[in-house]
C-alpha cells in the first residue's frame, strides 16, 4: 500500500513568476491589444529624485562654466560685425537720371523752323527708334510642323505642298487659256491646267473661271525634273531616292512660311 505524502510544493502552478493579471497585462490577441493602457507603469508622479538636483547645493556644485576660461581670450563671438554688402543693384543704377536737365543745339533759324516735322530715328536714340504698331506680326501661328498622313502602325505619308504629275510618253499638259505649255509649276482641275500668269490673271478679272472655281484647282509639277521617259512609258532616273525626299521635305517646311 503506497502512502500519499502531505508535503506541499512551493512552487504553484509550476512557477514562482508574478501572475500577470489586467489591466497592466492582457492577453496577445486582438481583443487584448484594444483593452491595454497606454501608459508605463515605471513612469509618473515620485518616480524622479527631484528633490536631489533642485537643492541650492546642487545648483553651486554643478554650476555651468566654459571650459576655455572666463578670460577675454575664452571668448568665441566676433568682437565687431562684419560689414553689410548687398551685391543686388539700386534702382537708378541702370537707368538715365530723370531730374537731369535737357540739352538742346541752337537754332540756325528763328523759332526752330528748320527742324524736322518728324523726331529723327537713329540707333542712338532709344526714346524714337523703337519699332511702332504695326511693325511686326503678331498674328501668326506658332509651332508649324510639317504634316503626314497615315495610320497608328502603318506608314506615314508626307504631305507636299506641289503634286508631282507623270505625264505619259513626255506629252506635256497645255494651258486652257493661252493654249501653251506652262513653264514650271501650275494649276490643274479637273484635266484642266493654268500656268500661274493665266492663273494670277483670272484670280482678278474672273473671265474664263470664277474665284469659287478657282479655289479648287491645286498646284502640279511635271516630272521632267526627277525622270526623264524619253518618248516612252520607261522612267529614267534623274534624281535619287534620297534627294528627292530632301526636296519633298524642303518643299513642304518652306510651304508653311511662303
Amino acid at each position: 500500500m503506497t502512502r500519499v505524502s502531505d508535503e506541499k510544493c512551493s512552487v504553484a502552478f509550476g512557477t514562482t513568476l508574478d501572475r500577470e493579471l489586467l489591466p497592466l497585462k492582457v492577453p496577445p490577441t486582438r481583443f487584448g491589444n484594444q483593452l491595454r493602457i497606454p501608459r508605463a507603469p515605471n513612469l509618473g508622479p515620485g518616480r524622479y529624485n527631484n528633490d536631489e538636483v533642485s537643492t541650492f547645493t546642487y545648483e553651486l556644485e554643478h554650476r555651468p562654466g566654459c571650459n576655455k576660461g572666463y578670460s577675454l581670450g575664452a571668448r568665441t563671438a566676433n568682437r565687431f560685425d562684419k560689414p553689410l554688402h548687398l551685391d543686388t543693384p539700386g534702382p537708378p543704377t541702370h537707368q538715365e537720371i530723370n531730374g537731369k536737365p535737357r540739352e538742346f543745339s541752337p537754332a540756325f533759324r528763328p523759332f526752330q523752323t528748320g527742324a524736322s516735322r518728324l523726331p529723327p530715328v537713329n540707333k542712338n536714340s532709344q526714346e524714337h527708334g523703337l519699332p511702332g504698331p504695326g511693325t511686326y506680326e503678331h498674328k501668326v501661328s506658332q509651332n508649324r510642323k510639317v504634316k503626314y498622313l497615315g495610320s497608328f502602325g502603318g506608314p506615314q505619308t508626307l504631305v507636299t505642298s506641289i503634286r508631282m504629275k507623270c505625264t505619259g510618253n513626255g506629252e506635256k499638259d497645255t494651258c486652257c487659256s493661252c493654249y501653251e505649255e506652262p513653264n514650271g509649276d501650275y494649276y490643274e482641275y479637273k484635266k484642266k491646267a493654268l500656268c500661274r500668269p493665266c492663273y494670277n490673271k483670272n484670280m482678278k478679272t474672273e473671265t474664263k473661271f470664277s474665284r469659287s472655281v478657282l479655289h479648287h484647282f491645286t498646284k502640279v509639277r511635271d516630272c521632267s525634273g526627277v525622270h526623264n521617259h524619253e518618248g516612252t512609258n520607261a522612267k529614267l532616273r534623274l534624281m535619287t531616292d534620297k534627294d528627292l525626299k530632301k526636296l519633298r521635305y524642303k518643299e513642304a517646311y518652306f510651304s508653311l512660311y511662303f
